[in-house]
């Protein structure tokens, strides 16, 4: 099973919590998964959607900075809409805030053209 179809499967069997309060990355709301079954994984809610992010290790130096942005059906399954990778970074922590910005910014940009559609 892939990483992020884990994630949908998590997600899916309620495995978040959302509304928690942290300290980590400023406007989001950290949702925490089951540790057992996906360590070190968090998951945070965005503007009405779900991100992750991690750091992917390269062969060189550093790792490049992924995110994938969910968002909920009518239903109430969790269904990725979008990966992004980002850029390389000597830093594990680095890699994977830029990879939430970059979630960040997709999720900004695509209500912004909603806005602009409906104009």
């Amino acid at each position: 099973m892939s990483g992020s179809s884990k994630i949908a499967k998590a997600l899916t069997a309620g495995w978040i919590r959302n509304g928690v309060s942290n300290k980590g990355p400023k406007g989001l709301t950290k949702a925490f998964l089951n540790s057992s079954y996906i360590p070190a994984l968090t998951a945070y809610e965005y503007g009405g959607h779900i991100i992750t992010a991690w750091a992917r290790p390269e062969f060189t130096n550093g790792s490049t900075s992924v995110g994938i942005v969910y968002e909920r059906d009518q239903l109430g399954s969790i269904i990725q809409v979008k990966r992004i990778e980002g850029r390389s970074f000597e830093s594990k922590e680095e890699a994977e805030r830029h990879g939430l910005e970059l979630c960040k910014e997709w999720i900004d940009e695509q209500k912004s053209r909603s806005t602009l559609k409906r104009m």
